[in-house]
């Protein structure tokens, strides 16, 4: 894949969704189906507010324990609070053909971004993200109504959002 092709790809949640359960299968970490929502979330979060566009083309979902991508709801759901063992899939009915999608290697702002989240992020626990996910001002609380579960997030406010968290983020670790 040549530099500009990498530049323009948008990827998948399934993608994403894969770099996180390959750290965590690599490191040893349980990662459950509420973790796993989370981190693809924030790493979304991460790259539209570092690189200025999507990281992947499917809505994100203010529901009542979060933001969710509900591809990879649907697809996890069955692991309910117990570790997932597997990897998101993909299906090309085209061509009869199903695939593991991964981030290539050769695309390092997405690689360095993902590496950096969960690096970050891989030592809370599901309900910890959760949490963070809760607070005041976030893009969730902006738009969250219990009253009705598919409430898009929209990137104005995950962009800001996220600048502000690593801004304070950068302003932390130089101090």
């Amino acid at each position: 894949m040549n530099e500009m092709a990498i530049k323009s790809k948008t990827y998948s949640a399934s993608h994403v969704a894969n770099f996180m359960l390959d750290r965590a299968a690599k490191e040893g970490r349980p990662i459950t189906q509420m973790k796993l929502l989370k981190l693809v979330y924030i790493a979304y979060g991460w790259y539209f507010a570092l690189i200025g566009r999507r990281l992947f083309s499917e809505p994100i979902y203010a529901w009542q324990h979060g933001p969710v991508v509900r591809s990879l709801y649907d697809e996890f759901k069955h692991y309910g609070n117990m570790p997932i063992d597997g990897r998101s899939i993909e299906y090309d009915l085209d061509k009869m053909k199903i695939s593991t999608p991964r981030i290539p290697s050769e695309d390092k702002d997405a690689q360095l971004i993902l590496d950096k989240v969960w690096n970050i992020y891989k030592g809370y626990s599901a309900w910890q993200l959760r949490e963070k996910t809760h607070e005041k001002d976030t893009p969730w609380a902006a738009v969250y109504d219990e009253d009705c579960r598919n409430t898009q997030i929209p990137d104005e406010l995950i962009g800001p959002h996220f600048n502000e968290k690593i801004d304070a983020y950068l302003d932390a670790a130089t101090a």
